[in-house]
């Protein structure tokens, strides 16, 4: 297995000597446990999105912007003049 950056040639140095076979088989034992949990996160990640459950908080997101939009306190400020821009 190759990493990135690194030649077949760096690798062969690597692993042309005595004991580059179980270096090379340490290294892909690691490499391979990595790739696992790699693809359990992604699996995971992937079941626990909900397209109802991000429009549902994406409309909380924006009923929250509009509070503090609506704030007295924002109102205050515009009433001093002071530039303010609404969010989207």
């Amino acid at each position: 297995m190759a990493y990135k950056g690194t030649l077949p040639s760096e690798l062969w140095d690597r692993y042309d000597c005595e004991g580059g076979q179980e270096r090379m088989s340490i290294d892909l034992l690691v490499a391979m446990d990595i790739n696992d949990k790699i693809t359990d996160a992604t699996q995971k990640s992937k079941k626990k999105f909900d397209g109802k459950g991000a429009a549902s908080r994406l409309k909380q997101r924006r009923q929250q912007r509009q509070l503090l939009n609506d704030n007295e306190t924002v109102s205050l400020l515009q009433g001093l003049g002071l530039p303010l821009e609404r969010s989207k």
